[in-house]
C-alpha cells in the first residue's frame, strides 16, 4: 500500500494548529520524555508531515553550538507514527527539514548556522533516512550513538 505524505514547514510559524497536533501525536505514541513539556517543545516544531490530513510525522528542531565543530547548528529530532515508520516518509521529511532550515539560515545570515545535524539513536527508520539525506558521521555521543551533520553550501566559516 502506497501512502501519499505533504510535508509542511512550521518553522517559527506559532501554528496553533500545527501545535495541537503535534502535542496530541506526543500524547497518543507517549514517545515524548516526562522531562519535557509538549508545549515548549511545539515551539521546537520545523516540519510536519500529513496523511490523510492526519499528522505522521514530525520534526523539532534546536539551534545550538557543537562544540567539536566551533559552529551553531541546526539540530533535528524526529518523530514517526509506528505505522508509518517503514512508509519511506523518512526520507522526504528530512529533505523537507533540510531545505527548510537551509532557506531560514540564508534569510537570517546573521545566526551563523553552519549547517544541520542529527543524533542518531534509532538503528531503524531514522538510520535509513539519514544515509539518503546526505548527513556525514562527525561524532558520537558518549551512549555510542552516531552525532551526523550536513553543511549549508553557503557557509562560510570566519577567518
Amino acid at each position: 500500500m502506497s501512502m501519499q505524505f505533504e510535508c509542511v514547514s512550521a518553522w517559527k510559524q506559532n501554528n496553533p494548529k500545527f501545535e495541537q497536533d503535534a502535542i496530541a501525536m506526543w500524547a497518543e505514541t507517549g514517545r515524548l520524555l516526562p522531562k519535557h513539556s509538549p508545549e515548549d517543545r511545539a515551539k521546537e516544531l520545523a516540519v510536519l508531515a500529513y496523511a490523510e490530513g492526519r499528522l505522521v510525522g514530525i520534526t523539532t528542531c534546536v539551534i545550538t553550538f557543537y562544540p567539536p565543530l566551533r559552529q551553531k547548528f541546526a539540530f533535528m529530532r524526529l518523530l514517526l507514527r509506528p505505522e508509518v515508520e517503514k512508509s519511506g516518509v523518512v526520507v522526504p521529511l528530512t529533505f523537507a527539514f533540510r531545505e527548510t532550515l537551509r532557506q531560514w539560515s540564508l534569510e537570517n545570515p546573521a545566526e551563523k548556522v553552519a549547517g544541520y545535524g542529527a543524533v542518531i539513536t534509532n538503528r531503524g527508520y531514522g538510520a535509513r533516512g539519514v544515509l539518503n539525506a546526505g548527513l556525514t558521521l562527525v561524532n558520537h555521543t558518549p551512549e555510542g550513538s552516531q552525532v551526523r551533520v550536513f553543511w549549508w553550501d553557503h557557509f562560510r566559516l570566519d577567518i
